[in-house]
């Protein structure tokens, strides 16, 4: 199982000047810029990219796959700074395709030396298209996953029964959290789900949170959230670490789809 720390640095973005609302007009023209990425406190490569919005939802889809990806312009202009409390600081560089992306799509910038560590304040700072974009977070912690448990669950959409992972763990009460939920198989997180989390706010739990599935929190996922374990798979349990305001986004996100 894992207990992954992430600060979603992609989804709530303040101008310096004033606050800038992100409405879904379709019948718009103007092009907003979209940051993809995430910042953790594991030892893996970490990226953000940049593309350019689009006023169709045309073959869009929450499953990452290349067909949605790649609709989307990316951007390989910008000037992206991040940066901690304590003194650290970095420009990124633009890679274009990430090292270990199969669907090759552009628009990756690679942070290359900073990290993330529990309790630092982290700023991104990006500059394009004469705009200055900032967002500025703290990484909080996660809740040590005691115990990952699994059971059977018969999905009546589908009309299967597949094995579902539970998870076990102790939710601090003094605190406002969110979390990003999601589990992955042999090192897949299923082609044929789309957009395979959930989100939840810790108003929802008890402080001994015993057997909460997966998909418990809200997810635009819908009946596909599960896929099959095959006997003797490994997999891997993440819960992850969010943002109010990330949170905020994924659920506008999911209403959204969901209406």
């Amino acid at each position: 199982m894992k207990k992954i720390v992430y600060l979603i640095i992609s989804l709530a973005f303040l101008t310096v000047s004033c606050t800038e609302k992100f409405e879904f007009d379709f019948d718009s023209n103007a092009q907003v810029l979209v940051v993809d990425g995430v910042l953790t406190d594991q030892g893996v490569d970490h990226y953000i990219r940049l593309t350019k919005s689009k006023n169709t939802l045309v073959n869009a889809d929450f499953s990452g796959s290349s067909n949605s990806a790649s609709q989307f312009e990316a951007i390989k202009d910008a000037i992206i700074t991040i940066s901690d409390d304590v003194g650290n600081t970095e420009v990124l560089s633009y890679i274009g395709i990430r090292e270990d992306d199969y669907r090759q799509i552009e628009g990756y910038y690679k942070i290359e030396n900073i990290r993330g560590v529990v309790g630092r304040t982290y700023t991104l700072k990006i500059e394009w298209s004469g705009k200055l974009y900032q967002s500025v977070s703290i990484l909080k912690a996660v809740p040590e996953i005691e115990q990952v448990t699994f059971k059977d669950k018969y999905l009546e959409a589908k009309e299967e029964t597949v094995t579902i992972p539970l998870l076990h763990f102790t939710e601090p009460q003094n605190t406002n959290d969110y979390y990003l939920l999601h589990y992955r198989v042999n090192g897949w997180t299923g082609s044929d789900r789309n957009w395979e989390y959930s989100i939840i706010s810790d108003k929802y739990l008890t402080e001994q949170v015993s057997g909460l599935e997966i998909d418990d929190g809200q997810s635009a996922s819908g009946r596909d959230f599960y896929g099959e374990i095959p006997l003797g798979a490994e997999v891997e349990v993440f819960m992850e670490s969010l943002t109010e305001e990330s949170y905020e986004f994924y659920k506008g996100i999911i209403v959204f789809f969901s209406t």
